[in-house]
C-alpha cells in the first residue's frame, strides 16, 4: 500500500478519505520511539567510555543518559519482538558502569532506594492517570468524542502534510517537519489533550502496562530491616551500599500481582 500521494495526480485519493487501518502506522511510531531512545542511549554510551579514565564526573554522567534512554526504548518496546534486544543492551551499559565507575543504593538520609533505571525497568508496572478532559482530534481539530468529529482511532486517513492556522503538521505532529502541503499521507488518528482541554483528574493507578510507555516508578525502595538481616549486625544505615545487580546473570521480571 503507498503511503503519499502528490495531490492532483493520477489515482490520488480523495483529501481526508479513509486510509486504511491504523495498526501499521501505530506499531511504526512504537518502533521509531525505540530506534531513537536506542541511538540516544548508544551515544551516550559511546560518550562515557570515551571519559572514562579522563573525566570520571562527565563519564557518570553520559552513563546515566545511556541507561535512562535505554530503559525507555526498552518500555516502548514492551511485549513487542524488540523488546529482547533493548533488555539486553540495558544490562550492557549497566554491567559496564558498574566495572567501570561503580553502582551506589541511593540514601536519603532516612532509607535506601533503587533509582536505577535498570532495576526499575525489571518491575513490570507502571501508572495509569484516570481523567476526564477533552480530547481533540489530530485530524479536524474537532472534539473526538462529538458528533463533529468524524474520525476513529483505529483507521488512517489521507492528510496533506505541514503545519496550518489551527496548529503543527496533522501527519506528524511536528512543525517543522518533512511532510509537504502539496502531498497526502497516510495519517492515524492523535488524541490531542493540551492546558486548555478542561482536564480533570479523577485517580492514579498501577497498572501491568500503562499507556504512555514511560509513566514508571521513579524509585524502588528497600526495606533496612531486610538489609540489616541480609549484611549482619555491623551494617550501620547511611553506609555506601553497591548495587551489584548488572554484574550477574538477569534477576528476571517482577510482575504486577494478579497480571501476567
Amino acid at each position: 500500500m503507498r503511503d503519499e500521494f502528490r495531490m492532483g495526480a493520477a489515482g490520488a485519493p480523495a483529501e481526508g478519505s479513509d486510509a486504511g487501518p491504523a495498526k501499521d502506522l501505530i506499531d511504526a511510531y512504537m518502533t521509531s520511539r525505540v530506534l531513537s531512545y536506542r541511538r540516544q542511549a548508544k551515544r551516550s554510551f559511546e560518550d562515557a567510555q570515551r571519559l572514562a579514565g579522563k573525566d570520571a564526573g562527565a563519564a557518570e554522567e553520559k552513563a546515566r543518559e545511556a541507561l535512562d534512554a535505554s530503559a525507555k526504548a526498552f518500555w516502548w518496546a514492551e511485549d513487542s519482538p524488540l523488546e529482547e534486544r533493548q533488555h539486553q543492551l540495558m544490562h550492557k551499559i549497566g554491567k559496564w558502569k558498574r566495572k567501570q565507575l561503580g553502582c551506589s543504593i541511593f540514601f536519603d538520609g532516612k532509607g535506601y532506594a533503587h533509582r536505577c533505571p535498570v532495576v526499575i525497568a525489571h518491575k513490570k508496572m507502571g501508572f495509569s492517570v484516570g481523567f476526564t478532559a477533552t480530547r481533540i482530534c489530530s485530524i479536524c481539530r474537532k472534539d473526538l468524542a462529538s458528533d463533529e468529529c468524524p474520525h476513529f482511532r483505529d483507521r488512517s486517513y489521507w492528510i496533506r502534510g505541514g503545519a496550518d492556522a489551527y496548529g503543527p503538521c496533522r501527519v506528524c505532529e511536528q512543525d517543522p517537519c518533512k511532510h509537504r502541503a502539496d502531498t497526502l499521507y497516510r495519517a492515524r488518528v492523535v488524541a490531542i489533550v493540551s492546558a486548555h482541554s478542561n482536564m480533570s483528574l479523577h485517580e492514579v493507578s498501577i497498572v501491568r502496562k500503562p499507556a504512555q510507555p514511560e509513566a514508571r516508578l521513579a524509585e524502588v525502595p528497600i526495606d533496612i530491616d531486610e538489609l540489616a538481616s541480609h549484611l549482619g549486625p555491623n551494617f550501620l544505615p547511611g553506609v555506601r551500599l553497591n548495587c551489584d545487580q548488572c554484574l550477574g546473570k538477569c534477576p528476571g521480571f517482577t510482575e504486577f500481582p494478579g497480571e501476567h
